[in-house]
């Protein structure tokens, strides 16, 4: 693609430049002989876009207030092309899923991930994308090559991710424990010390109220929510499952998964740090906001982006003034042989635009060139308000100590579901739940991940 070109130009040039792309799937219309514009590529287009929330500030943007401006201006400054826009909610995942896997995906879905792109190669509606070069070269080190499934892209970049964890310091400073914290800048610690600040930090309070150190569930109204677990569970040294020479393994069953899951059922039944898993009132994050929770690892930089939050520069301490909450984010504890802590996000999380073959190869150059633009830098600065862009142009033009520290300590190690790249997410997480139901029974950790294995040693895998 021909960077230079206005949106209005690349769609009249599209049967030139086959929309910037080497389709996958299919083939893009081919050029006149003189190269001149063909029908098919100046046909007029409706492309369906769908899109995930964004995590942008509810207050100010609604799910789907910011896209669906985008989606109006696009089709207004684009000649023969309208986005018809969709919000979709989370809990629509398998509604997305199915319209892939049956062949019926929309053109563009933005905070698609692996298991999309996996889904759209088995149903023979993936589309290979070419970066132009110079986006290539605008995003973090290794990102490109950590997006790419078996040697090809399939996306385009929209914003980085990594969610981590966060502390209540009101809560910290009534335990008397601040000295506890870990330190800046990077703010590491070990599960040791994780354990001793639960443990300090569970306590009643004079007006009989109960903080708690940590809440964990045994049952999600959605399997996928036990991601924050499963991201502790990896800065301990352990797995849901781990490829290795081709065969996918259970590695929650072997001797660090069996310690993980101990030291979880302990926190209830020996250390007592967390209410019963069974038998939550409110969600995790429910209890942060009541006051009632030291704190968790979900949320994302857009928290401390919000409206009536106020970010200290040199410490980076938030300051809810509406909730009346003091916190900050921490890197989640590691264990030994742990390198450096990790983190739900990764080039191939939900953080991209991806685009489908639904059968009209007209509609492919100007969905590939409508997801480029929704990353252009004029979007993607305006991104950086918010949340973590994937162009590194984008940030270096906000000054903003909190963006740049996620962006040193949290972005370049984020990952998602090992199981993801197999194909097989959704059961390893509904698998997963099981096991954490047995354990606060409570079961021996043993029995309660043999089940666990024994299906995932019978699923068929798309290695």
């Amino acid at each position: 693609m021909q960077r230079n070109l206005s949106r209005r130009d690349f769609l009249k040039a599209a049967a030139m430049t086959s929309g910037a792309a080497a389709l996958a799937a299919c083939v893009a219309p081919a050029p006149d002989a003189d190269g001149g514009e063909s029908e098919a590529a100046m046909a007029p287009v409706e492309l369906q876009w769908w899109s995930f929330g964004l995590g942008l500030p509810g207050d100010l943007y609604p799910h789907g207030t910011w896209e669906q401006e985008r989606a109006d201006v696009y089709s207004e400054e684009t000649e023969g092309v309208t986005i018809a826009y969709q919000a979709m909610g989370w809990d629509s995942i398998v509604k997305v899923q199915t319209s892939i896997s049956s062949g019926n995906p929309p053109n563009i879905i933005l905070r698609a991930s692996v298991d999309g792109i996996i889904l759209a190669l088995q149903s023979d509606a993936a589309v290979e994308i070419e970066l132009p070069q110079e986006f290539k070269d605008d995003l973090p080190p290794g990102w490109y090559d950590g997006m790419l499934f078996r040697g090809k892209n399939y996306m385009v970049p929209f914003y980085t991710l990594a969610n981590g964890m966060v502390l209540n310091l009101d809560i910290v400073e009534e335990a008397g424990v601040s000295h506890m914290l870990p330190e800046a800048p990077a703010r590491t610690w070990n599960f040791d010390d994780y354990l001793a600040m639960m443990q300090a930090c569970t306590f009643e309070r004079d007006d009989g109220t109960q903080v708690w150190g940590g809440v964990f569930s045994s049952q999600e109204t959605n399997p996928f929510f036990y991601w924050p677990d499963q991201v502790l569970s990896w800065n301990w040294g352990t797995d849901t499952v781990e490829l290795r020479d081709g065969q996918w393994a259970c590695k929650l069953g072997e001797e660090e998964g069996i310690a993980w899951l101990q030291w979880l059922q302990d926190l209830y039944f020996v250390h007592g740090v967390i209410p019963n898993p069974a038998g939550l009132s409110a969600s995790r994050w429910d209890y942060f906001f009541q006051k009632s929770l030291l704190g968790g690892i979900g949320p994302s930089i857009g928290w401390s982006q919000r409206p009536g939050l106020e970010v200290d520069p040199d410490t980076l301490i938030v300051t809810d003034t509406e909730r009346d909450i003091r916190w900050m984010f921490v890197q989640p504890p590691t264990n030994p042989g742990v390198p450096h802590s990790l983190y739900w996000g990764g080039p191939n999380l939900d953080v991209n635009s991806q685009v489908f073959n639904t059968g009209d190869t007209s509609e492919i150059g100007p969905s590939i060139d409508f997801a480029l633009w929704l990353s252009n830098r004029e979007n993607q600065t305006w991104l950086a308000q918010y949340l973590l862009p994937a162009r590194v142009s984008a940030i270096e033009s906000v000054s903003n100590p909190m963006l740049e520290w996620h962006h040193e300590h949290y972005i370049p190690y984020g990952r998602q579901r090992a199981s993801a790249h197999g194909g097989r997410a959704r059961e390893t997480v509904e698998q997963l739940e099981l096991v954490h139901q047995k354990i606060f029974l409570p079961t021996p950790p043993e029995e309660a991940v043999a089940d666990f294995c024994d299906a995932i040693s019978k699923l068929d895998w798309f290695v």
